[in-house]
């Protein structure tokens, strides 16, 4: 049987970054996760030991051998599942303050599910068409979106309020779309997804950010951070 532990201490570690005021809004907010692979799975990682209320997660996708280089769930144990349902399982048991509905059909089947009275849309996909119609979807319901792409040792990050257009700035062209599966470094992706959930976080708690409507590049080869031309 495990140790009895208070809704209080779960979070006791996050006071002190954030007031407990702060926590509690990030408790009462409701995240939407599109994409359970690579960065959305570090991304939910991140947001459940944050302390967010509910998540809803979407991915149609199961989990292949290829995917075990960089995907946070992915083991010989979970292949040919459900990627959002095994993680769902994943976050029952790291604690019950996180409600989380795990969606396996494409979010363009799904948007009521997805998008009524959410608070942040993060952005975890790997194509621009759905990238795209995502970010349409965003403005239809007037939410904020949290993007995020990577590609060997680089990564990209950006937000969009609503109203805004920059997915269909960095992804402009409506053409022949590359469908192939193209390297990427596990640490690549954990940073990407990291800085992610700290552009949720400040978007949740009304926080300043310098990704407004704008997006850095990240080139850990060189270890350098440009936002939107400027080396930060």
């Amino acid at each position: 049987m495990g140790q009895q532990t208070t809704e209080t201490e779960f979070f006791i570690r996050n006071i002190g970054a954030i007031t407990t005021e702060q926590q509690h809004r990030l408790q009462k907010a409701t995240v939407t996760v599109v994409g359970c692979g690579g960065l959305g799975g570090y991304v939910v990682e991140e947001l459940v030991r944050l302390g967010i209320g509910r998540l809803r997660i979407c991915d149609p996708d199961r989990f292949t051998a290829s995917n075990i280089n960089r995907q946070l769930y992915a083991g010989e144990n979970t292949l040919g599942r459900y990627k959002a349902a095994v993680i769902a399982e994943h976050v029952r048991i790291l604690h019950g303050q996180t409600v989380i509905l795990p969606v396996t059909d494409r979010f363009q089947q799904a948007a009521e599910q997805l998008f009524v009275d959410a608070t942040v849309v993060v952005d975890c996909l790997d194509m621009p068409g759905s990238r795209r119609t995502l970010a349409d979807l965003c403005t239809q319901y007037s939410l904020p979106l949290v993007h995020g792409a990577v590609f060997q040792w680089y990564g990209q990050v950006g937000v969009q309020l609503p109203g805004g257009s920059l997915l269909h700035a960095l992804y402009p062209s409506p053409g022949k779309e590359n469908i192939s599966s193209p390297a990427v470094l596990s640490c690549t992706v954990a940073l990407t997804a990291s800085l992610q959930v700290c552009e949720t976080c400040k978007l949740l708690l009304e926080l300043p950010s310098t990704l407004r409507n704008s997006w850095m590049s990240i080139d850990l080869k060189r270890l350098s951070f440009d936002i939107s031309g400027t080396t930060v």
